[in-house]
């Protein structure tokens, strides 16, 4: 049998170089252990918020405040101060990250495009805004048969926002396009876990029998907290791979 000819050799040699490369290229320019560690710090941060003063009532009428509170959670007590803390932590948290990354690329010397995650996180954060407002309307003017038809969406949408979690699903949107510009599986996993908590307590509370007076005044805040050991978990494991490729 004819062995492989020196060009064919050199050929693959170089293949198998350039894919080195580029699998180093793009480990050495992934940074998101930074915006998970972030987020998970704002949402542990708004902790105070979430606890009301005292038992809450089985049944609470939403908040008629201002388009503000769509992000602070229409059943909460503090809920225009979550509103003001939400815009702040997001538009800044987002910002921030542009900037880390903007920072990260120039030592790298190779840069991940975050644009389009500032654009989706922002952009998530202005539709928050204005959602629970558009559902409400559509939940009070719309035909029965086309209410109990998107019911399946607007009814948990409408949960996450009366209970100042909406702010965690512009995170979750945020993270998922970082993932899919960083092209890391191990991000992806992440934003995947921290969305089935997300959606699992929201569905607890939307299947569970909340009249029977299982609220206290930590529940909102425990519900909200949940999904923060993901993100600061991840981002930890995450820092800690870096480290260990800057070391090599």
């Amino acid at each position: 049998m004819p062995s492989e000819s020196p060009r064919e050799d050199s050929a693959q040699e170089l293949l198998a170089s350039m894919t080195t490369l580029r699998r180093q290229a793009r480990a050495a320019r992934q940074a998101y252990w930074l915006p998970l560690l972030l987020f998970g710090v704002l949402i542990a941060a708004a902790a105070p918020l979430y606890v009301e003063s005292v038992e809450p009532p089985p049944l609470r009428a939403g908040s008629d405040g201002p388009a503000l509170t769509g992000l602070g959670g229409g059943f909460l007590e503090k809920s225009a101060a979550l509103g003001w803390y939400w815009l702040v932590a997001l538009v800044g948290g987002y910002l921030a990250g542009l900037a880390w990354y903007r920072w990260h690329g120039r030592r790298a010397g190779v840069q991940t495009p975050t644009r389009a995650y500032v654009v989706a996180g922002i952009a998530g954060t202005l539709v928050g805004l204005a959602l629970p407002i558009v559902l409400e309307f559509l939940l009070l003017n719309t035909s029965a048969p086309l209410s109990s038809g998107t019911s399946w969406l607007t009814g948990p949408l409408l949960g996450l926002a009366n209970r100042g979690m909406l702010p965690h699903l512009v995170i979750a949107v945020g993270l998922a396009v970082l993932a899919h510009l960083e092209r890391s599986r191990s991000l992806w996993v992440v934003v995947g876990l921290y969305t089935v908590v997300l959606v699992a307590v929201n569905a607890w509370f939307q299947i569970s029998d909340l009249q029977s007076g299982d609220l206290t005044r930590f529940s909102f805040m425990l519900a909200a907290m949940l999904p923060a050991p993901i993100l600061l978990i991840g981002g930890g494991l995450a820092l800690a791979a870096a480290k260990k490729q800057h070391n090599r």
